[in-house]
């Protein structure tokens, strides 16, 4: 089994349920961008990309934009990562 640090996981992670419920959602980066002005977060949609992209954010940023796309729960996934989820973060 491929391994790799918590932080890096974790930080792949949460940029991947992002990108999955902004996609699930059908908001674009630009409705994002205008979204996120309600939570006091004012951001232009490529620097927006740019941050998602790099998955390096606060967890108070994870939950605004979580807030901003409608999502109401998320599944917390655990480390050391199964073979599965490893699987899902290379594709």
């Amino acid at each position: 089994m491929s391994t790799m640090d918590a932080r890096t996981y974790y930080e792949r992670e949460t940029k991947r349920i992002i990108k999955e419920n902004r996609k699930y959602s059908g908001v674009s980066y630009k409705e994002l961008a205008l979204r996120l002005e309600a939570y006091g977060v004012h951001v232009d949609s490529q620097v927006l990309i740019n941050r998602i992209n790099k998955g390096k954010f606060s967890f108070t940023f994870a939950l605004q934009v979580m807030a901003a796309l409608g999502v109401d729960g998320i599944y917390i996934p655990t480390y050391p990562p199964t073979e599965k989820e490893l699987r899902m973060l290379r594709d």
